[in-house]
């Protein structure tokens, strides 16, 4: 099956201008501190005098890292720091271990509290570097570790940028790593010490394109009932144990259902499942639905199918055009639940499933239109879950 896009050796997008999170470890009050303080498996984490946070793990055998549970996926890290005391390697539980300091991003847990993350790595005294991927006990080097000239011995400003998987690596300005990540592709920061390592972190600042306003978080409860329910061109809508369902399983038409408003800038994500019908047929969502000159509206169309494809479509004089023609995608798998995301700023439209960016356009115009979902004839879906926020 195919990996479903092409679009993946595309660079990095650029740092935007918006800064989403910065601490300078100077906190006015305790309010102030975001990252954790106290001492957990040996390691010690603390604020200290004159700006500073310290992750001191020169007692343990394993890594300390302090992180912030986030859902970021386009974004930019910037972290400064130095190695204090003891630098030399060491030995822990029979394997070498040099001292070094790094980002950690795309971090998440699992139900079982079981750690997933990336990790960019330095080696001040050796002046080298690496990206690994942490999953629980496993560690796997995507690159590295590599001699850098741009590693210093003392301090070091670590750059990461990343979006959906796509991500690069600098050292003090210059690039010195990049790589695409299929399966973490979204997560929380922080920052992280090898074992046996004390490292004093003097800020961490988080940029991203724009900070969104979250307007809407639907579970399909039913309260409040922001959609259509009924029969209207024998298409069912309706609230069902917990979620939304369209079904034109015997309608000659699409059943489209709106939400209230307009927008421009926006992201809008979305879980959708087939329930009855055929597999080939489409469901998904529909925005920047605008009236045009016929009396009709045109609209973009977000697609998959429940045999593992996707397509986007815009519809023009009512008639709907592909974008993207359909097309297989190995992140569907028949028969769950899919999460769909739209994402639309600064003229850049893109497309992703269950995280990852399947398919992106640039020089969309910003008119405000409607959206909603989408079903095709033929197939029932449900709906879950849905999130909407704008720019």
């Amino acid at each position: 099956m195919a990996v479903c896009a092409a679009i993946t050796s595309a660079p990095p997008a650029a740092r935007a201008a918006e800064e989403y999170f910065r601490d300078s470890f100077s906190p006015a009050t305790s309010d102030a501190k975001y990252f954790f303080e106290g001492a957990i498996d040996g390691k010690a984490f603390s604020y200290a005098d004159g700006g500073m946070y310290v992750i001191d793990a020169t007692a343990a055998d394993t890594y300390g890292q302090s992180v912030l549970l986030h859902d970021l996926s386009t974004f930019e890290i910037e972290v400064r720091a130095q190695l204090k005391g003891n630098t030399a390697p060491k030995v822990v539980n029979g394997v070498p271990v040099k001292a070094g300091w790094g980002v950690t991003f795309n971090y998440t847990e699992d139900a079982g509290g079981v750690e997933c993350f990336l990790v960019a790595l330095l080696n001040p005294v050796e002046r080298n570097f690496s990206l690994l991927k942490v999953k629980g006990n496993q560690q796997e080097y995507l690159f590295g570790p590599m001699a850098a000239e741009a590693v210093q011995s003392g301090a070091n400003l670590l750059s990461v940028k990343a979006d959906a998987g796509r991500i690069s690596v600098s050292i003090n300005g210059v690039e010195t790593g990049r790589v695409f990540e299929r399966e973490l592709l979204a997560g929380g920061f922080g920052m992280y010490v090898t074992a046996r390592t004390r490292c004093e972190f003097d800020y961490i600042a988080v940029y991203t394109e724009a900070v969104a306003k979250s307007l809407v978080e639907d579970n399909f409860s039913g309260t409040p009932a922001r959609w259509f329910s009924g029969m209207q061109e024998n298409v069912n809508y309706a609230y069902e144990e917990g979620i939304y369902t369209i079904d034109a399983s015997n309608a000659d038409k699409s059943g489209m259902s709106l939400l209230a408003g307009e927008h421009a800038a926006f992201e809008l994500e979305v879980s959708v499942k087939k329930l009855a019908g055929a597999d080939n047929y489409g469901y998904g969502v529909f925005f920047q639905d605008i009236p045009n000159a016929k009396g009709g509206f045109d609209q973009f169309r977000f697609l998959v199918s429940n045999d593992g494809w996707f397509t986007v479509q815009r519809s023009f004089q009512d008639v709907p055009r592909a974008l993207f023609q359909w097309a297989e995608c190995d992140r569907l798998q028949a028969g769950q639940w899919a999460r769909l995301r739209v994402l639309l700023l600064n003229g850049r439209l893109r497309f992703f499933i269950n995280g990852y960016l399947v398919y992106e356009l640039t020089d969309i115009p910003t008119v405000p239109g409607k959206l909603g979902l989408y079903v095709g004839s033929g197939v029932k879906t449900g709906f879950d879950n849905l999130k909407l926020s704008e720019f």
